[in-house]
């Protein structure tokens, strides 16, 4: 091969044995120079990249500019920081000598002697079918998303029809809808996290805010943590139906009433979540358990393996949801795959 003297004077100081090695590696490995110019590149790197005279159209040349424009900064800063002495990695498309697209994972790190920083190794592995695997995959959620979010349109709009012209009490038709808008605001939230998770702020703010008159009738306070899709909408229901009761019989319905909501994580990872209300009218408990009800008290300490406590005191209901932290994170079927 032309040039191959010249490869392994460079490589000369490592020796034989790590030339063989780099020459065994499936990946395309570079050795380049303080400067920032290409040295070396082993013979699988030289067949990945399609590169036909490396010694004659690549060697020496500055390796920012073998990448394309939209990859050369990711290039650039990775190679001063190495330069600087630390590793770095980054992922950025270029094409090969030929022209066919390509991704690549690229680790860069700094070559030392005596603390000194006298080379860079830039380790490039072809990921182009994985990134291709991903765009597919990311098409696919994407319609499905656009899919579900026409569903849950249609079903809220059969609904209010069929509920209205059934002659259907309004606060009922109302609580429906409600519960509705409740799973579809959970649904916004997984969607803009390609549903891996959702924050738990963003469920408690979406269920309560709308019920609001103003800011100041709700504090949200706690580290913000990550549930997993099914867990995220049973407890936005849960929390949608704290707010529609707090409307009508508690806090909520007086302009002085105020919902405090905190949550926080004690030592062994176990989650404490409270809704403590006051400023509203005196507290009843119900005469019966209906839907809400049974959401929270039920549904809701079930899909967390916990445990939940509704004290309806006269200054204000009280609810504790306590329960394992990794319950956030179950892995189901709303789940994507790896």
């Amino acid at each position: 091969m032309a040039g191959e003297g010249s490869d392994k004077a460079v490589l000369e100081g490592a020796g034989a044995y790590f030339l063989s090695i780099v020459e065994a590696s499936r990946d395309c490995i570079r050795v380049i120079s303080p400067e920032g110019s290409v040295e070396y590149m082993n013979a699988r790197g030289q067949a990945l990249f399609e590169i036909e005279d490396f010694a004659g159209r690549n060697r020496s040349r500055y390796w920012p500019d073998m990448w394309p424009a939209e990859s050369r900064a990711a290039v650039e800063q990775a190679l001063r920081t190495a330069l600087a002495g630390e590793a770095a990695a980054f992922r950025a498309p270029c094409p090969t000598a030929k022209g066919d697209p390509r991704w690549w994972d690229t680790t860069v790190s700094p070559i030392l002697d005596e603390g000194r920083v006298i080379r860079v190794l830039a380790t490039s592995r072809d990921i182009t079918g994985e990134m291709r695997s991903e765009a597919q995959r990311q098409l696919l959620v994407n319609e499905l998303n656009h899919r579900v979010k026409n569903t849950l349109a249609t079903i809220q709009s059969i609904a209010s029809q069929s509920l209205r012209n059934a002659g259907v009490d309004l606060a009922v038709r109302g609580a429906f809808e409600g519960r509705l808008m409740a799973i579809a605001a959970t649904h916004n939230v997984l969607t803009d996290e390609n549903w891996s998770a959702a924050s738990l702020r963003q469920i408690i703010d979406g269920s309560v805010t709308p019920y609001r008159s103003n800011p100041s009738q709700l504090t949200i306070s706690g580290q913000d943590l990550r549930v997993s899709p099914k867990p995220a909408v049973v407890l936005a229901l849960a929390f949608h139906e704290l707010a529609i009761n707090a409307l009508k019989y508690g806090a909520l319905s007086s302009a002085g009433g105020h919902i405090d909501i905190g949550w926080a994580v004690a030592d062994g990872g176990q989650l404490d979540i409270t809704w403590t209300e006051q400023g509203g009218p005196p507290v009843r408990p119900p005469e019966r358990r209906g839907f809400g009800s049974r959401i929270v008290e039920l549904a809701l300490p079930n899909e967390l393996g916990g445990e939940v406590d509704v004290d309806y005191r006269p200054e204000g209901l009280r609810c504790r949801i306590q329960a394992p932290l990794a319950a956030l994170d179950k892995v189901d079927a709303f789940m994507p795959l790896a």
